[in-house]
């Protein structure tokens, strides 16, 4: 983490305590999703708390910074102590950076943890503005303000200074919880333990110290009792439970099951499926009816389910003034849709919607071809298919530069930031489709117009990203189109620079802070998608290590000038959006490619983005800079 972004965001925003809670001694078991973001404070006791689907053991004094609408679930057993302070943040936007700094950091919606080397000073900060929270006296709450700056500042400082650590993951819970979720695919001990970042090994080691069993023999428990639950529940055949479950073939599922249970899958299936056969055929008895009915019947149940629920939505969990635009919008349809029934009765109703599955694997009903389409995060990729969405939010509007040649100001209505779009104004764009990247927001969203998950980790390039965003809004043949375009420019401006390149040629990208540096990755923003995926670009021998062996932070790799010399490559790009007085230290200085000015300069309004349309722009733009360096060159 850039912790001197962060502490100058916090500098800069207006913070409101919502609440103040604290428990103790007390077993514990319970799973939250958070209106406002928080830290919770594990004081005393042991825990297993899972935030965001990452899994923590704790045993010790532990912070943990949570955002808005995300969940977490703490398990004690035993009793624990905990505070949890809840908060509602804004930045107040000075200029174009530091609203930049805030929609790349988002420092109220990331989560980060801290084991502090000093808790007793924190513990006494937190006892403090407890006391005096519960009192209900401006005064005191004023004061409880002041002191929760003063923790905030600490856990940073900690961070900072390296003094407190960051806390580790549980990597046995989460091997068991990817085993979970995975026990359909194949399973590497290996693979796991690269995952986790430790040897494998460990990982056994760690695995059975905690569940008495090792992962694989885990594995193939969960295996046998989901095959239980498919052979007695469904007529599914020996050899697709066993396919659908990961085993090589039905002959070593057998086999497998009969030694688990001391009896074959067939007679199985008999002998507890025959109990059941003087029951009554009901919705929860599928398996007793012929494939016929079962379609029928889930059909019917389908339908019923999509009626109940789209009459409940409209009036469960939406702020009264929502609740009454979406209801005078729906009356007004049915009676619309009523007379054009009764004039048009003998003619079959075209088909203007289509089911399907989104990059979260729900299934959602969708337009055929979304004409008012809103989204909270892929404009690049809606505008690459000639579609221009009627809402956006600020990031893409104001940040990414180049899309703005796409279409005319006011065409697209700012809905918000990212994380904190607003439900009235996307209503007043009456959308027909809603496109966003995170799945918490889908429940809000639906209240408003059909909603997809689209997740860029779902797809392997720009261009399948593009075709798929193309399948969801019925673009193909556009899609197809910009895909085909894409290539030809792409292979052209790699054709450029291999021209004036020698073999084997190097390329890093540094985006430089005033403190420290950082390398780019390679699947992110600041070209690093567009250098190294887009160009197939050899990253420096160092640059490649930390693609390697570390996880990037916001897509790039922070060093500090004191190393930065080490990833130096043949080919050297430099953005600087942060340090616009270019404070730089001597060790930066004093690098021959700074001092000899050949380090090549990039546009940072212009890298902010990394959609398709974006990245294709930075990869000609790097292709016609080299060109021009290295014509420079041989002067």
């Amino acid at each position: 983490m850039n912790y001197d972004a962060y502490m100058l965001l916090w500098q800069n925003a207006n913070i409101q305590l919502k609440q103040i809670d604290y428990v103790s001694n007390t077993d514990v078991r319970m799973t939250k999703v958070l209106k406002n973001s928080a830290f919770l404070i594990i004081t005393a006791g042991d825990a297993e708390i899972v935030i965001d689907e990452q899994p923590y053991h704790v045993q010790h004094f532990s912070i943990f910074h949570i955002g808005k609408s995300k969940s977490f679930h703490i398990t004690a057993p035993k009793s624990i102590s905990y505070f949890l302070i809840s908060y509602k943040g804004d930045v107040i936007y000075k200029d174009a950076f530091m609203q930049h700094l805030q929609i790349q950091y988002q420092p109220f919606q990331t989560t980060f943890s801290c084991i502090p080397a000093n808790p007793v000073a924190l513990h006494t900060i937190l006892q403090d503005m407890y006391s005096k929270w519960q009192s209900g006296s401006i005064q005191e709450h004023l004061s409880v303000k002041a002191s929760f700056y003063e923790f905030v500042y600490r856990v940073f400082r900690e961070l900072a200074e390296g003094q407190g650590e960051p806390h580790d993951i549980d990597r046995a819970e989460a091997a068991r919880l990817y085993i979970e979720k995975n026990l359909h695919e194949s399973l590497s001990i290996q693979a796991l333990a690269d995952l986790l970042n430790i040897s494998a090994r460990h990982l056994l080691r760690i695995f059975k110290a905690r569940y008495e069993v090792g992962p694989q023999i885990y594995l193939q428990q969960l295996r046998i009792e989901k095959a239980k639950h498919y052979l007695v529940e469904n007529q599914y055949g020996i050899k697709e439970i066993a396919i659908s479950l990961g085993f090589e073939d039905e002959y070593y599922f057998s086999r497998v099951f009969k030694k688990a249970t001391n009896m074959a899958p067939s007679n199985f299936r008999l002998k507890y499926t025959s109990n059941l056969s003087e029951i009554a055929i009901t919705n929860e008895n599928h398996f007793q009816y012929n494939k016929n009915q079962l379609a029928q019947a889930k059909q019917y149940e389908n339908e019923e389910n999509n009626i109940m629920m789209k009459k409940i939505s409209r009036h469960v969990k939406i702020p009264f003034l929502l609740s009454l635009f979406v209801l005078l919008a729906a009356c007004g349809e049915d009676t619309k849709q009523s007379v054009e029934h009764k004039e048009n009765e003998p003619k079959s109703e075209e088909v203007k919607t289509r089911t399907v599955t989104d990059d979260s694997g729900r299934q959602v009903e969708i337009p055929v071809k979304a004409e008012r389409v809103v989204t909270d995060w892929y404009l690049g990729q809606i505008l690459a298919l000639d579609v221009i969405p009627v809402g956006a939010v600020t990031a893409n509007l104001d940040f990414a530069a180049f899309l703005k040649s796409y279409y005319k100001e006011g065409d697209i209505s700012n809905i918000g930031t990212d994380g904190s779009a607003s439900l009235e104004k996307i209503l007043e764009l009456k959308p027909d489709l809603i496109i966003t990247w995170n799945k918490e927001d889908v429940e809000k969203y639906e209240k408003i117009a059909p909603t997809i998950v689209f997740s860029e980790t779902a797809h392997k390039s720009a261009t399948e990203e593009v075709k798929a965003m193309g399948e969801y809004l019925g673009r193909k043949d556009e899609a197809n189109a910009f895909v085909q375009d894409f290539e030809k420019r792409i292979a052209q401006a790699q054709e450029k620079i291999n021209n004036v390149i020698p073999e084997g040629a190097t390329f890093t990208i540094y985006d430089v802070f005033e403190k420290n540096a950082t390398v780019v990755g390679n699947s992110s923003v600041s070209g690093g998608r567009a250098r190294y995926q887009m160009l197939n670009m050899k990253p420096q021998e160092k640059v490649q290590e930390l693609f390697d062996t570390k996880e990037s932070t916001g897509g790039r790799y922070e060093i500090s000038y004191e190393v930065v010399g080490d990833y130096v490559g043949d080919y050297v790009f430099v953005i600087n959006f942060f340090n616009k007085e270019k404070k730089f230290p001597s060790t930066w200085k004093n690098l021959d490619v700074v001092k000899n000015n050949k380090t090549i300069e990039l546009e940072p309004e212009y890298y902010f983005a990394s959609d398709p349309l974006s990245g294709l722009h930075q990869a000609e733009d790097m292709a016609e800079k080299i060109v021009e360096f290295s014509k420079a060159q041989q002067k």
